[in-house]
């Protein structure tokens, strides 16, 4: 259970595993719900977490830039990841205020060649089509869009104990809260 019994040691063992899922495929919390506030209330989606830097305290996702999560990014930048792992049972939501990086060059160059399709498809995202492949992929640096969390909280939940265990970052402080 490293990290669950020491708040400095559990901001560590977070920010180790964010980084870790940023730069591997198969780790549990590569793949994130993203949380974002539509015209309708909540919406949540599936985003392969990019980047984590504890020292700036961002963590990013990419998206194309004409979905709505980009949008509603625009009109409200507040969001949050939430992240699971089955097999450890620890559950991180992570609240953000987000900014979208546009088409940038440096952020372009470091998405893998297979995933650079996910970036331009035609018609755009979410567009009605007349059967499941009636779209084209066009990989397009213009319709990328990084999307930079800065963190505002964490809630990090350890469900594989009994009891849980439960921690809260706010206000740049973290503390214990009960799970």
């Amino acid at each position: 259970m490293t990290g669950w019994d020491d708040l400095a040691a559990l901001e560590r063992h977070l920010w180790d595993r964010l980084a870790r899922a940023a730069g591997d495929g198969a780790d549990a919390w590569r793949h994130v719900a993203l949380a974002t506030a539509g015209p309708d209330g909540p919406e949540a989606r599936t985003v392969a977490l990019r980047a984590a830097d504890r020292a700036a305290g961002t963590v990013e996702v990419h998206g194309d830039a004409r979905t709505p999560k980009v949008a509603q990014i625009g009109a409200d930048p507040r969001a949050q990841l939430l992240l699971w792992d089955e097999t450890t049972g620890e559950q991180l939501r992570v609240s953000v205020r987000m900014e979208v990086a546009r088409a940038d060059p440096a952020r372009w160059a470091a998405v893998p060649a297979e995933a650079r399709g996910n970036y331009g498809t035609e018609p755009a995202p979410g567009r009605p089509i007349d059967g499941p492949d009636d779209f084209r992929r066009e990989p397009a640096r213009a319709k990328h869009a990084a999307l930079v969390g800065r963190v505002t909280a964490m809630d990090a939940v350890m469900l594989a104990t009994d009891p849980h265990r439960r921690a809260r970052l706010d206000g740049g402080r973290w503390r214990w809260v009960a799970p």
